[in-house]
């Protein structure tokens, strides 16, 4: 799809067509040049790819399910790459549009300015390995196998601090290296390699599974074979949607609801806490993040993976005392679905849910 500071400056035109006509300088017309923003963002939201069937919205689905458990690393790389790219088409456009404001000179270099996947909306289905992650403000008390070591995890602790950002900090972050990668052409899987290499030595568990904090909300949880994993990157500026968090996490609970309930498990919300129940047991969790209303991370399914990994004396599971953990597995026995079937279903209830429909692209 192909948007021109042309295409902006006319649009702009067409709504104020005395500001032009007057001679009036756009550099003393602030409320031209905030008009000229607008309409970058609109413009932006109308290269989203559309449909014809009414919902006029369509999601990119990529899935790594087939490859079966991924490293956390790569999964959390691919995230911020097409995040920070799609971030930077934003800002590109809008830079364009501004200058366009100030020199009045229509730019149709088509290859300049064209607009490639990176604005879509995606939906990427993981499977990860063994992994636990603390949310940004996550409390490390919630890491009970801390209190039994020597130390009493103290040095654990200050790797994994929230706000401690030294050079053995067990923390998935962008780091300058990356930065730079980014002035450079590369191809996304190229900026995921290098994302995913970084340097971050983790915590590790009792159990040899590493530990890193890192940018969502919500406290420590777990990653692993059996379990689908769901980012949503969703910009929810989009008439599609509503500009709300809290609208888009009950929006999230509801998928995972609506699934559960097409393999005959009900389930429900808690009023204080974030996730999908099983009676008193939860067997999803939700923690999200986003950078200009654009949204990361999302839900997580116990399918039928290893609930030892859930066990009290390693890890407080989300934070909540007094409540257990469940999965698909423990509830049907050997009608258990695959990681890949329940997906399958979680995508058409994510397109039910959030009235998108949903493009298959290469995983």
């Amino acid at each position: 799809l192909i948007v021109t500071q042309h295409h902006a400056m006319r649009a702009i035109y067409a709504t104020q067509p005395n500001k032009w006509l007057s001679g009036v300088s756009i550099h003393s017309a602030p409320a031209l040049r905030r008009r000229a923003y607008n309409v970058t963002q609109n413009l932006l939201l109308s290269t989203q790819t559309k449909n014809t069937d009414g919902r006029n919205h369509v999601a990119q689905v990529r899935s790594a399910l087939p490859a079966g458990p991924l490293p956390y690393e790569r999964g959390w790389a691919w995230q911020h790459v097409l995040l920070n790219r799609r971030l930077k088409c934003m800002r590109t456009m809008q830079q364009q549009t501004l200058n366009e404001t100030n020199d009045g000179i229509g730019d149709t270099n088509a290859e300049e300015n064209a607009i490639d996947g990176d604005n879509n909306d995606l939906i990427l289905l993981f499977e990860h390995e063994p992994v636990y992650t603390l949310g940004r403000g996550a409390s490390e008390d919630h890491l009970t196998f801390l209190n039994a070591e020597s130390d009493g995890g103290a040095e654990k602790r200050r790797r994994l601090g929230r706000k401690y950002r030294g050079k053995d900090a067990s923390r998935l972050n962008i780091d300058q290296s990356y930065r730079a990668t980014l002035q450079q052409t590369l191809s996304a899987e190229r900026e995921v390699d290098h994302l995913s290499n970084q340097r971050t030595t983790p915590v590790y568990a009792p159990n040899g599974s590493p530990i890193y904090r890192i940018e969502r909300g919500g406290e420590v949880t777990y990653h692993g074979p059996g379990q689908l994993v769901m980012y949503p990157l969703l910009n929810l500026k989009h008439p599609a949607f509503e500009q709300d968090l809290h609208w888009y996490l009950r929006q999230i609970e509801e998928v995972i609801i609506q699934t559960l309930s097409e393999f005959n498990i009900q389930s429900n919300r808690d009023k204080i806490n974030t996730g999908v129940w099983v009676g008193q047991d939860k067997i999803a969790a939700v923690g999200v993040s986003s950078a200009r209303w654009i949204t990361t991370h999302g839900l997580a399914i116990n399918v039928n993976p290893n609930l030892d990994h859930f066990d009290k004396d390693i890890m407080t599971p989300c934070g909540i005392e007094g409540r257990g953990v469940t999965s698909l597995a423990n509830i049907l026995g050997t009608k258990c679905p695959t990681v890949e079937e329940v997906g399958e279903v979680a995508l058409r209830h994510f397109s039910d849910v959030f009235r998108v429909d949903l493009a298959n692209t290469r995983p």
